[in-house]
């Protein structure tokens, strides 16, 4: 009977042969970051002036609005011009429910997602019939119909003036626990598009947006998991939308326009399409540098088409994609093999982020 040794020394040179496995310290670093930004968040209405306070409210309105518009644009890769309809619809749920009916606040807060997802799915069967510059195109279509129809009719939705007064409960017109009650939906809001962007349904969307045919040929009903995804994302649309009531205590047509929906694609253009907090990230830089190009700019909008032109041409996956592809590079050249080279090109082109 022999007995097998085994020999767990390291090789010469003091080197392993491969790296350790990532253990609870890594796990709790990767954690760090955004418990840190949280912190932060939760402690900036306490220290900065009340405008900047409403400006944040805005932010995480936006930051909401933008994540659900890319769950179609950055995981599907459907270009949508139409989500200010459901964005619309939430924060009209609000605001007619209080002036026709004087529901309370809370109740019409939750039936906003319920109204954007079913007029998501009635939009959504027609609109995914066609495919690319012609989905674009019908769902502009939808907005600017949905735009004239609440203009029009002032005697239901108040017209151009829109609905304002006392929708909102008193304590949340305090600007600060407005913003700490936005705060606290957005996460919860980008936790769940989190988890539905890492869960199977979200790997089918992302397959779909690579290769549609492939996809198809494999048994995939394309059609009805982009329905799905239409529905996710004007529900998520809409709750951005009643959160925005907060903010304006009121609502009206302009948010149904086409250019609110290109707000909520510029953002995560600005930010990155392919990475999931890159809209959030987007949301922060247009909207306060919008506030910035506004006071100081008379021609504010050429000066923001030159920064989004020089952003897709220099850095097309936007800046979140380029600190994580700094971060790849960091990570490959530490550790080498722990990902795989054809991964970490792709990630740092920032195609692979969304598929990781």
């Amino acid at each position: 009977m022999t007995v097998e040794t085994i020999d767990d020394s390291p090789p010469v040179g003091g080197a392993r042969s491969s790296p350790p496995p990532a253990g609870r310290g890594s796990r709790s670093r990767t954690l760090l970051l955004p418990a840190g930004a949280v912190a932060l968040l939760v402690a900036a209405p306490y220290v900065l002036p009340v405008t900047t306070v409403l400006t944040l409210q805005e932010v995480v309105c936006f930051a909401v609005f933008a994540t659900a518009t890319n769950l179609l644009i950055g995981q599907g890769g459907l270009v949508s011009f139409g989500q200010a309809v459901f964005f619309g619809l939430g924060a009209y749920t609000v605001t007619l429910g209080w002036m026709h009916g004087g529901l309370p606040f809370w109740l019409t807060f939750a039936l906003a997602p319920v109204v954007g997802a079913v007029a998501a799915v009635l939009i959504g069967l027609v609109a995914l019939r066609a495919r690319l510059l012609y989905f674009a195109l019908i769902t502009l279509a939808f907005s600017q119909l949905f735009y004239q129809l609440v203009e029009q009719n002032t005697g239901f939705t108040g017209g151009a003036n829109g609905v304002f007064g006392a929708v909102i409960p008193f304590w949340l017109e305090n600007p600060v626990n407005g913003y700490l009650f936005l705060l606290g939906v957005a996460l919860v809001c980008l936790l769940v598009l989190w988890r539905i962007t890492a869960s199977p349904f979200g790997l089918v969307l992302r397959a779909t947006r690579e290769n549609r045919r492939r996809m198809e040929a494999l048994g995939v009903n394309v059609y009805r998991h982009q329905v799905i995804a239409f529905a996710f994302s004007g529900a998520f649309c809409a709750v951005a939308g009643a959160m925005f009531v907060v903010n304006t205590q009121g609502s009206n047509a302009e948010l149904f326009d086409w250019t609110t929906s290109g707000q909520a694609v510029m953002m995560p253009v600005i930010g990155g399409m392919f990475t999931f907090l890159g809209p959030t990230l987007g949301a922060f830089v247009y909207q306060f540098g919008h506030d910035w190009l506004v006071r100081y700019v008379s021609d504010w909008q050429l000066v923001l088409g030159a920064v989004l032109l020089l952003i897709v041409v220099v850095r097309p996956d936007g800046l979140a994609g380029a600190v994580s592809g700094r971060a790849v590079r960091r990570l490959s050249a530490r550790i080498p093999g722990a990902i795989p080279g054809r991964l970490a090109r792709r990630i740092a082109r920032g195609r692979g982020s969304a598929d990781v």
